[in-house]
């Protein structure tokens, strides 16, 4: 080592060790550290051991303590808890009674306040009544109709409660007519029979009728209100739908042309809003047997011939059954081609003045047939032609002096059958829109308030044997008719949306307003 090494270690306080005290050094440190290794495993461990021993001595205890907990529990497996009670059995069947008044629903017991419906959304759901699916029946719910933009998604969007609300207010609804609405809902509530039909010598048309109403004000088989009055009158019209032998429906021999296609109509209505498919097969039935049974000229004619003579009026609401059924996407093959010799038909045989209502009989046309004729072209879809626009002229103008209520005459006299002109007039002139409209629209509404029996039901003002009291209509039946009729005229701001907003498809691309037609909006889609 160097002096300066030497000097080096003396300042900074380090000696030289020699080898041998090196190794004593390096010894010494070998033992502190193994002491030091050793020390901590001794401790734990010996900690360990007495912590497992406290640990087996409580356990010991404890397992002595849970034995009979164990047993106990053991006990209380063995012994199954008692089912749930059943559910209370349905009230019996009500015995059938003469009158309407006798026949009422329990479950009815207050008088919905419109006013307050309108105003706050009562329903908690703001979806469309067609995703709805009725409960009362058996179905496949993984299967559900075409929402394509010409069928139920659109069709009928507008009843869904925000919709309706908005198109009460947008169309000029009140307050007040929609209450006298709510009480004839109530009414036909309390006077459906108790095997779910309605009416007593004409059960297939007045339940149909009926039904189609309160699915017009939005009403399916989940409503809390009427879910039980719409899923029993639909269930009828399901077992009628399928009795297939006994077609036409009806118990008005000849005249079942009418009470067939009411039903078709209502089965059609039906199948759109809830999405059954257990609809679909009677559904298809009836309007496969209209189908079936056009008469040659695209017409209809009392028996469903199909040749000589036809009847407007017999028209009519198989026609507006083709309509429903084509919105419901009902995908019997003649459907199209049906629909296409309607418009045909009414297009043809358009005057001046009107459509007939006896094909061979000639001479003025009546209101009635002009506002049958104006309403089922514009629902097929035809409602910018030509005839349908000149004859609503007709009806705006000259029409709507009939538009009293009070009784008009015989049955060869204009609007003789009053509700039977009102029911067309109303929607057709609702179609046209505009000031037309807004004329109409407060004269009707005020009638039918003005006129309304304090229990909820109408009559019409046609009490001489023209409108009621005729072909077994006695009674409840004429008092379902006439209530019917009315309060589907009330539900004319939503059940189907004017011709003004109704567009053709053109199979392109859905422009922004289709798209915001399908969250409610106005312009939609038909066919």
């Amino acid at each position: 080592m160097t002096e300066e090494h030497e000097e080096y270690d003396e300042d900074n306080g380090f000696g030289v060790l020699s080898q041998e005290e090196l190794m004593q050094v390096q010894e010494e440190y070998r033992k502190a550290k193994l002491k030091e290794t050793l020390i901590g495993p001794v401790i734990s461990t010996f900690c360990h051991i007495l912590l497992i021993l406290l640990a087996s001595l409580f356990k010991g205890e404890s397992k002595a303590a849970n034995a009979n907990v164990e047993v106990t529990q053991q006990v209380e497996e063995v012994v199954e808890e008692p089912p749930p009670p059943p559910p209370p059995p349905p009230p019996p069947p009500e015995p059938d009674m003469e009158t309407e008044s006798e026949t009422i629903n329990p479950e009815i017991t207050e008088t919905v306040d419109v006013t307050e419906d309108i105003a706050t959304e009562i329903d908690d759901t703001d979806e469309p009544p067609a995703a709805e699916i009725m409960d009362d029946v058996e179905l496949m719910s993984d299967v559900k109709p075409s929402t394509s933009p010409l069928q139920s998604a659109k069709m009928f969007s507008a009843r869904s409660p925000n919709a309706k609300a908005n198109a009460i207010r947008k169309y000029g609804g009140s307050a007040v007519a929609q209450k006298s609405l709510a009480n004839a809902l109530d009414w036909l509530a309390k006077n459906q029979n108790p095997n779910g039909t309605w009416g007593n010598g004409h059960p297939h048309s007045m339940t149909s009728l009926a039904i189609l109403t309160y699915l017009a004000h939005g009403e399916t088989g989940k409503s809390k209100r009427y879910g039980s009055v719409v899923s029993k009158g639909i269930l009828n019209l399901a077992k009628w739908g399928n009795s297939k032998s006994s077609f036409p429906l009806g118990n008005a021999k000849e005249r079942n042309v009418y009470e067939h296609a009411l039903v078709a109509y209502a089965l059609s209505e039906a199948y759109a809003m809830t999405g059954n498919y257990n609809l679909k097969t009677p559904m298809n039935n009836t309007i496969q047997f209209i189908c079936d049974n056009q008469h040659e000229n695209g017409g209809y004619m009392y028996g469903y011939k199909k040749s000589g003579d036809s009847n407007f009026s017999n028209a009519c609401w198989n026609w507006q059954s083709l309509k429903a059924a084509k919105v419901a996407g009902c995908d019997v093959e003649k459907l199209p081609s049906a629909i296409e010799k309607s418009i045909a038909h009414m297009k043809k045989h358009a005057t001046s003045t009107g459509f007939y209502y006896r094909l061979e009989n000639k001479g003025k046309r009546d209101p009635s047939m002009r506002a049958v004729g104006v309403l089922c072209m514009q629902l097929l879809g035809a409602q910018d032609d030509p005839a349908c626009r000149r004859l609503g002229d007709l009806i705006v103008k000259e029409d709507i002096n009939l538009l009293r209520w009070e009784e008009h005459g015989k049955h060869s006299q204009p609007a003789g059958f009053y509700l039977y002109w009102m029911y067309y007039a109303t929607q057709a002139v609702f179609q046209r829109g505009g000031s037309d409209w807004t004329k109409w629209n407060k004269t009707f509404q005020k009638q039918l308030v003005d006129n309304q029996h304090p229990d909820g039901y109408w009559l019409s003002p046609a009490t001489k044997g023209i409108e009621t009291d005729r072909n077994a209509m006695k009674e409840i039946d004429n008092k379902v008719y006439s209530t019917t009729l009315c309060a589907l005229q009330l539900t004319v701001y939503y059940r189907y949306l004017p011709s003004s907003v109704i567009k053709k498809s053109s199979g392109k691309k859905p422009s922004v307003k289709q798209k915001a037609a399908e969250a409610g909006e106005e312009t939609i889609d038909i066919f």
